[in-house]
């Protein structure tokens, strides 16, 4: 199977990766409201359910606080205002970057500087983001080598399903889908532990790759499922297009 680079429009769904860090900040009270940028993967976001259980239950514990003020700063790093040539910078305490791929670089050594030991409140939710970050910037196999990782100790259900998701979206990047089959399959199970949950994407991703094989019918078929079993899921628009767009094959 040649090796497709998905582009980030494929990478980031609506509303799943939209700033983690910004809607975690709902999450602790904050809770009670799943890189429009978003990852299904995405992203950067991990979900405000993730951050919600795990913030609350050390919100009186100082560092734990620090961490999550300095995963905040990551995600304001990641999404701040480009440079506009001639246009004086905004003054919000932020660096400022002409490009993309210096805002997310920026955004990753911000993160690794704060995240370099594995004993911090938080650290999951870190690995997380910085896999997502490094999926941002086409480092591919780092990306992958940084879900795997976090795949392999003790997640909470929530981040487990956003890992598995980012290493599904890292092994396509790399043609690895029947490796992205295996791993995406999975969400299933994991929606069904968080009592359905992320369902509506578990059963998109079914979608998605039946149309990356080169089957129109059964991934239209699915699609549709989707819709109907969710009709107000935060997918609808790009599944919507995406119907579309096999119309026109």
């Amino acid at each position: 199977m040649p090796n497709k680079k998905l582009s980030r429009k494929q990478l980031r769904q609506p509303d799943e990766f939209i700033g983690f860090w910004t809607r975690t900040a709902s999450a602790v009270d904050r809770f009670a409201s799943s890189h429009t940028r978003a990852l299904i993967i995405g992203a950067t976001a991990l979900g405000t359910v993730v951050a919600g259980s795990i913030v609350i239950t050390q919100l009186g514990e100082r560092h734990a606080i620090a961490a999550s003020d300095a995963l905040d700063r990551v995600e304001k790093i990641e999404t701040a205002d480009l440079i506009v040539p001639g246009a004086t910078p905004k003054d919000d305490g932020l660096p400022h970057f002409a490009t993309e791929k210096e805002r997310l670089e920026a955004a990753l050594r911000e993160l690794d500087g704060t995240f370099g030991s594995t004993h911090k409140p938080l650290i999951d939710e870190a690995m997380l983001a910085r896999g997502n970050l490094l999926l941002d910037l086409d480092r591919t196999d780092e990306a992958v080598a940084t879900y795997e990782k976090l795949l392999a100790g003790h997640l909470d259900n929530h981040l487990r399903f956003l890992a598995r998701e980012g290493l599904g979206y890292g092994y396509e990047r790399q043609g690895r889908l029947d490796d992205a089959q295996r791993v995406l399959s999975k969400l299933g199970d994991d929606a069904r532990d968080m009592d359905g949950f992320y369902k509506d994407r578990a059963l998109y991703h079914q979608a998605r790759l039946a149309e990356l094989r080169g089957n129109p019918a059964d991934a239209a078929k699915l699609y549709k499922e989707v819709l109907d079993k969710n009709p107000t899921s935060s997918l609808r628009e790009e599944i919507t297009n995406r119907l579309a767009s096999l119309e026109l094959k």
